[in-house]
């Protein structure tokens, strides 16, 4: 019965928090015993002629039964236990005010109320209630009952409300104490229960445990091992990543020849096909005329006309012999055949030039001056740098100002790893803007008052770009130009 009326009453949100559900059973139970203990009194006093009791059973009875119906709807179980002692503490001063005051027999029931305190909330709420009940019977040894109660009201103590009540007393005293005894009972079963499930647990953890150490041994060896792999393995990775690093550095160091193979290709195949167009055009002109002139020499058949002819045809054949040969310099050139590399002394070197160019310099009154302080010697390969310097220096004396002495620099150093000499001259210069997109071309002249083939400059390039280098130029009209041919030195 009492499991039925549990369930009915507990609320469906309670937390499974044990404590909690031990103590809203016993709220429920103290409610129910409160209420059939309310009925019986209610039909008591109409054997001792308590009226005011009567209707006070009612009241409280009904309202014991409003709070387990709150408790079902939610409201919280501390609030619960507090209104069902102060109901009960309310009822026992009712009661004694009604019956007697002081001298009442019910004034024993404010023992119950710090009792029901202790069980329902805790001990501060049960020396809280026994004050209230301390101060209640103070309160009815001070003050006159009469003076607030109305004597039709007041039930006279006999011996039945006496026997009454205390056998109530005794009633209520034992159903409380056997519902919390039964409920310790219980709960002392459990923990007889949960210490029996505890033990049989404790040898199933003992052995759980020793199978543990066992495993824990297991796991510890197999670390080991497993550490031991991972220093294996580490190794193997950072031998794995060096040797990726080479292999990276490799492929990229391949990949850089490749891109730089790849361009060198491609500018020699762009050099042969301006040079295929050279030959051919240059080859062109000359052929023409020796084929044109046989015609002619064909078709004659005057003496002096065949002696013209003889000789146009000798002219023309040496100026295709030229052409061939300078197409044969520009081959030999472009085999870049570093045989002949040695360590080369600018100062001696430049002064085997200045004889050769000593016609030149004497008939022009040229100023010639030298600075080697930034690099006084080069290995490189001689004839190279014998035609380099020949030409830029020929050509700075050739293309001198009309009206003023000619002054040539030259000047050696090393930009980066680069070795460069500088000609410097004080001439016509060049119209760079017009003319510096061919400066370097085969065949480019740009000044018609002096005799020239335009080949020295495309030379000085082709010679400059087979030791690893380049030639640039900077000009102004009527002040002067200066040329640079930079090239790497030989490290055979």
């Amino acid at each position: 019965m009492w499991s039925s009326i549990e369930s009915f009453f507990l609320p469906k949100n309670l937390t499974r928090d044990a404590k909690k559900h031990r103590l809203a059973t016993l709220q429920i139970k103290f409610n129910v015993v409160s209420i059939l203990f309310g009925i019986g009194y209610w039909v008591n006093t109409y054997a001792t002629g308590f009226v005011v009791a009567r209707i006070l059973m009612v009241i409280s009875s009904l309202l014991f039964l409003f709070q387990l119906f709150a408790f079902k709807w939610g409201t919280s179980l501390r609030l619960i236990s507090h209104s069902f002692v102060f109901l009960c503490w309310t009822i026992v001063v009712v009661l004694c005010l009604f019956s007697g005051g002081i001298k009442s027999y019910v004034i024993a029931w404010f023992s119950l109320i710090p009792i029901m305190g202790l069980l329902l909330l805790s001990h501060r709420a049960s020396l809280v209630w026994a004050g209230l009940g301390v101060i209640a019977i103070l309160g009815f040894h001070i003050f006159n009952r009469e003076a607030v109660v109305a004597p039709a009201l007041i039930t006279e103590t006999n011996d039945l409300l006496i026997t009454s009540l205390n056998i109530g007393l005794l009633l209520l005293i034992f159903t409380l104490s056997y519902i919390f005894y039964q409920q310790q009972g219980d709960l002392f079963d459990k923990l007889e229960q949960q210490n029996v499930d505890l033990i049989r647990n404790q040898g199933e953890i003992a052995a759980q445990n020793e199978e543990l150490v066992q495993s824990r041994e297991e796991l510890a060896s197999q670390r080991d091992k497993v550490a031991e792999q991972n220093h294996k393995i580490e190794e193997a990775r950072k031998v794995i990543e060096a040797q990726h690093q080479i292999l990276f550095e490799k492929n990229e160091d391949l990949e850089n020849q490749i891109a730089k193979r790849t361009k060198e290709l491609v500018e020699y195949n762009q050099q042969l096909e301006q040079f295929a167009f050279m030959s051919s055009h240059n080859l062109r002109a000359p052929i023409a005329r020796i084929l044109g002139l046989g015609n002619l020499l064909e078709l004659t058949n005057e003496k002096s006309d065949e002696t013209k002819i003889q000789q146009n045809l000798i002219a023309a054949a040496r100026e295709l012999d030229r052409v061939v040969k300078d197409l044969n310099t520009i081959l030999e050139i472009r085999k870049n055949n570093i045989s002949s590399v040695q360590e080369i002394d600018l100062a001696e070197e430049f002064d085997l030039i200045r004889l050769n160019l000593e016609k030149e310099i004497t008939e022009t009154n040229t100023t010639l001056t030298v600075d080697f302080s930034g690099a006084t010697s080069i290995r490189t390969v001689r004839p190279y740098l014998d035609s380099i310097l020949i030409n830029l220096v020929s050509n700075a004396i050739k293309y001198r100002h009309p009206e003023r002495k000619p002054i040539v620099e030259v000047k050696s150093g090393f930009r980066g790893d680069l070795f460069f000499l500088e000609v410097k001259d004080n001439g016509v210069g060049i119209d760079l803007d017009t003319y510096g997109h061919k400066i370097f071309t085969l065949y480019s002249r740009f000044h018609n008052h002096v005799e020239g083939k335009g080949l020295g400059l495309y030379l000085v390039k082709t010679q400059c770009e087979a030791l690893g280098g380049n030639v640039t130029v900077t000009s102004n009209l009527q002040i002067g130009t200066t040329f640079t041919a930079s090239f790497k030195p030989s490290t055979q």
